[in-house]
């Protein structure tokens, strides 16, 4: 089934109104076929007037030349004047500053930000974003440049920072919170562990071996005495680690004399940071000396290298199959709560659309010129024939229905003519 177009519609309601109009022709003498006449009569003629203006704008109508003051051909004629009036209409009437501005004002930008990332498309967009830019960073890090930076950093902090009031402070408070008691005590849990250890074992068998044989010095007689008295380095060594072991349990009871002896020192050695200024200078640059070597030997390129490294594989997902690394695991929760924590959050969101507000008014108000640029820009792009059918296709159907008001308006008009003209014409007669 064909489907009319209102185009064709609009040319079958002009082309009905000429048959019509010739149909009713012979009886225009009687009262009807005189009002259906000027009917059909005014709506041709109004149909044909609007056709003759809405073809003007396009060209010639009928494709004859007609004069230039019948305003024809508007489009062409007119097309630098049109693209002025259409770059002022978009930037000071549609996309004026005052309006962008006003819009700006009521966008909450703050809300949709928070709704996006909440949704999982946008928790995991700012993940891999976040560790992405982390492993590009870690990436392109120099480790020799990292080991001077952060040796440089340490020292320079160490040589510009008094240490010693902050040690002297460190040792009063922990004495009056009773922790010099539990410091002792985990230290020497530590040390009995540490005696443990079979280096250590071993280190105290070779020095006490290396001790004896040095004492001996090849003398029969003392190798007799020592040989008679038990002394060898495997008694020894666990004589010592017995003796060293049985103190450092004794130790860890709060009534033990080294305990209070201890005690007694780290007080004597607090007040005496206090009260002896050339002492505490002493002992901060012994303490820089040894931050210095434990920094210079462990912030080294090797170790700085070896961690870049292990932050990129516990960043990297594709080196896992099931699982991710700690570190990734670890951003992602902390990536979770923020955001959790984002939406109650009130003073923040607010000074968050503050801001943007603020950015994109300003932005606007220094680059509003750049819409009427671009919008003249595109347009111009378009020759004479391209802007004509642009503007056909965008109203074409508001022209058809010009023409067709023209039609349907001019058959009313003539109609109330027609009875105007009648009642006139029956009161004189």
């Amino acid at each position: 089934m064909r489907t009319w177009s209102l185009r064709q519609s609009v040319n079958l309601s002009i082309a009905l109104s000429f048959i019509g109009l010739l149909i009713v022709y012979p009886f225009q003498q009687t009262f009807f076929g005189g009002l259906l006449f000027a009917a059909f009569c005014a709506a041709t003629i109004g149909g044909l007037a609007d056709s003759f203006a809405v073809s003007a704008l396009f060209g010639q109508p009928l494709k004859v030349r007609w004069p230039n003051w019948l305003g024809t051909n508007i489009i062409a004629r007119n097309r630098d004047r049109l693209i002025d009036e259409l770059v002022d209409m978009v930037e000071q009437e549609l996309l004026s500053t005052e309006m962008i501005v006003k819009q700006l004002k009521d966008y909450d930008a703050a809300t949709v930000i928070v709704h996006y990332v909440e949704s999982t498309e946008g928790k995991q967009a700012i993940k891999d974003l976040l560790r992405q830019l982390l492993v590009d960073l870690l990436k392109v890090s120099n480790p020799a440049v990292l080991s001077l930076s952060l040796n440089r950093l340490i020292n320079q902090g160490l040589q510009h920072s008094n240490l010693t009031p902050i040690i002297q402070q460190f040792i009063t408070w922990s004495v009056k919170e009773k922790y010099d008691h539990m410091i002792i005590a985990t230290v020497s849990k530590q040390l009995r562990k540490l005696l443990e250890k079979p280096g250590v074992k071993q280190f105290l068998h070779d020095f006490i071996g290396t001790a004896l044989r040095s004492y001996e010095q090849n003398k029969k007689g003392r190798q007799f005495v020592n040989g008679v008295a038990g002394l060898n380095a495997d008694e020894l060594t666990e004589k010592l680690l017995k003796i060293a072991d049985d103190l450092l349990l004794a130790i860890q009871n709060d009534d033990h004399p080294l305990q209070k002896k201890l005690q007694l020192y780290i007080v004597q050695f607090s007040n005496r940071l206090q009260e002896d200024e050339k002492y505490a200078a002493d002992i901060s640059r012994k303490i820089e000396v040894l931050f210095e070597k434990l920094t210079s030997s462990l912030l080294t390129k090797d170790m700085i290298s070896n961690v870049l490294t292990q932050l990129r594989d516990q960043l990297d997902r594709s080196e896992y199959k099931n699982e991710e690394g700690a570190l990734a695991a670890w951003i992602d929760s902390k990536v979770d709560d923020l955001l959790l924590s984002l939406r109650f959050r009130q003073q923040l969101l607010e000074q968050f659309n503050h801001y943007i507000r603020s950015a994109l008014i300003q932005f606007v108000e220094r680059n509003h010129t750049y819409i009427g640029q671009l919008v003249r820009t595109k347009l111009e792009l378009f020759n004479v024939e391209q802007l004509i059918a642009l503007v056909q296709e965008k109203t074409e159907k508001d022209l058809q229905y010009i023409r067709l008001n023209g039609t349907a308006v001019g058959s009313l008009i003539g109609v109330l003519l027609y009875l105007i003209q009648y009642s006139i014409g029956g009161v004189l007669s």
